[in-house]
């Protein structure tokens, strides 16, 4: 699709974006332009999107898929949390 722009350097975008939508416009490495769909995020949730936390989520996620996560109303899980009470 092209898109021309008129003389106020605005263009129309085609009916599939919503109005409203926010969208970033993402400049690449080979001088064209990517128009990305955003979304709003509350500020007291901003803490989840951080990427420390994405990978700490991700370990957590390889982890129980590998079998490596125990309940903790379980034997494996009391014990793991009675080991934290330890000096």
């Amino acid at each position: 699709m092209m898109l021309i722009p008129d003389n106020r350097r605005r263009v129309t975008l085609p009916p599939s974006f919503k109005a409203g939508q926010p969208v970033a416009l993402e400049p690449l490495e080979d001088g064209t332009f990517r128009l990305v769909p955003m979304v709003a995020i509350p500020a007291h949730q901003l803490w989840a999107w951080r990427p420390e936390v994405q990978e700490a989520v991700e370990r957590a996620l390889a982890e129980y898929q590998a079998g490596k996560a125990v309940a903790l109303d379980g034997p494996a899980g009391q014990a793991f949390l009675k080991a934290l009470d330890e000096p």
